[in-house]
């Protein structure tokens, strides 16, 4: 792009940022890093996982059901993923964004693809609920 220079303006100068203001950018940076990841910590000591059931189980997928209850006065939205395990191998899982109100149990239903198909043998040993951080 061309620019066409009137008469009389000067030509603008680059000013860089001072050193100590880098500097400081960059601890207020990783201060609130580190303020969040405590803050999403700290929301775990307000919900609390109940009632895991199975509700329905086939070769190639499972519905999972849970209960999760919120103890705070506040609205909280957290990513949880829960996950199916037969015997030491992972068959699937899947995230989801519970938004759960104020001093209230929400139930959830989850459908879970299995990544291999469940062999007559086999059983879903494990369930984990867990919080995303």
């Amino acid at each position: 792009m061309f620019r066409v220079k009137r008469p009389g303006e000067q030509p603008s100068k680059k000013l860089r940022v001072p050193r100590p203001i880098w500097i400081i950018l960059i601890l207020a940076l990783i201060f609130g890093l580190l303020v969040t990841k405590y803050c999403h910590t700290q929301l775990n000591r307000y919900l609390e996982v109940k009632n895991i059931e199975i509700e329905s189980l086939s070769t190639t997928l499972a519905q999972i059901y849970f209960e999760i209850e919120n103890k705070a006065d506040f609205f909280i939205r957290r990513k949880v993923v829960v996950r199916l395990y037969s015997g030491n191998l992972e068959i699937g899982s899947k995230m989801i964004t519970a938004k759960l109100k104020e001093n209230h149990t929400t139930g959830f239903v989850v459908t879970i693809n299995f990544i291999k198909l469940l062999k007559e043998d086999e059983t879903i040993d494990e369930i984990s609920v867990k919080f995303y951080d």
